[in-house]
């Protein structure tokens, strides 16, 4: 019979891993202050990682303003969840559509073009009406350079601008 302990990380037992864990983590916060526990530590690195977040959704906003132009008041009465996102391109607040069904493959920039195409082939929908409908939208709102080299080749050309099969 085997012993389970041949198994464990190192040698040695689950407890003495997650020891190791944290004092890898605690080794990681540089002390401003001399803390009297651990937990101070933790908490410590806790309220690191709430500023951070706090960053990045800054930088989303920030990016949000950039991508739609909107100004800084518009951007805060918006909340830019997917279903508000969705939302506000449904309801004509925002230029876009939807290349599928029931509001999926929302588009309202290139990126959105781009993430759109790129996405397709994860559908459970046909993938020609999706790529049809992605290069209808991005032609109406004038956002073909969302769209890959290969399909601006072929819009150039004169054709429909999809994949040969």
């Amino acid at each position: 019979m085997m012993n389970l302990s041949d198994t464990y990380l190192n040698g040695g037992s689950p407890l003495d891993h997650n020891k190791m864990k944290r004092a890898k983590k605690q080794s990681q916060v540089t002390m401003r202050d001399s803390y009297s526990s651990a937990e101070e530590a933790m908490n410590e690195m806790r309220e690191r990682k709430m500023m951070r977040g706090a960053q990045f959704r800054e930088m989303k906003m920030a990016d949000f303003q950039d991508r739609y132009a909107l100004s800084f008041d518009e951007s805060n009465s918006m909340n830019f969840a997917d279903a508000e996102y969705r939302r506000a391109i449904k309801d004509g607040k925002m230029r876009g559509d939807f290349a599928g069904e029931g509001m999926s493959f929302p588009i309202a920039s290139p990126e959105d073009v781009r993430r759109a195409w790129m996405s397709v082939g994860r559908s459970d929908q046909p993938t020609e009406k999706l790529q049809r409908n992605i290069i209808r939208i991005a032609k109406k709102h004038n956002w073909t350079n969302g769209l890959p080299d290969a399909v601006l080749k072929r819009l150039k050309k004169g054709e429909s601008g999809l994949p040969d099969d």
